[in-house]
């Protein structure tokens, strides 16, 4: 089995964020600046619990944050309030946060550039260098997608 991968997307501007996040002491994870606003891709090991907290922390600079949780077989989205999931979803969230979501027939719609950067993901071109952070921060940063790393912050 394929480790399930996690992104945010809030409408905050990059720079912002990036502060915000530095002051709270959030992270590692690194952020991609596009077009509808910055895509946040948390390192590849976090549990949906401590994404949760992760994209807590992005709506109190963005506003808005949608969390995406998925699998080669299965995903999950929550905006904060709304929920949904596609596949079977259970195995990406666990038995606790299971009772929230509601199976919804197709995935959630995301701006094209957030799709694109999903799509990068999952071809192992966006974000390998991040699994490394905050440990070895120094790595070169991936020339497919502009990075901005946010280094701070607990392994939760």
């Amino acid at each position: 089995m394929s480790v399930p991968r996690t992104l945010i997307w809030t409408p905050a501007p990059t720079a912002e964020l990036q502060l915000n996040l530095h002051r709270a002491a959030a992270g590692p994870a690194a952020l991609v600046p596009v077009a509808s606003g910055t895509v946040l891709l948390p390192r590849r090991q976090i549990g949906f619990p401590a994404a949760c907290r992760l994209a807590e922390q992005v709506r109190e600079t963005g506003v808005a944050a949608l969390l995406l949780r998925w699998s080669p077989t299965a995903e999950v989205w929550t905006d904060g309030d709304r929920a949904g999931s596609t596949g079977s979803a259970r195995r990406l969230v666990g038995l606790l946060r299971w009772w929230r979501l509601e199976a919804r027939p197709r995935p959630v719609d995301l701006p094209a550039d957030v799709a694109e950067v999903r799509s990068l993901v999952d071809e192992g071109r966006a974000d390998t260098w991040v699994t490394a952070l905050p440990d070895r921060a120094g790595l070169p940063i991936n020339t497919v997608l502009p990075v901005v790393p946010v280094t701070q912050g607990g392994l939760a």
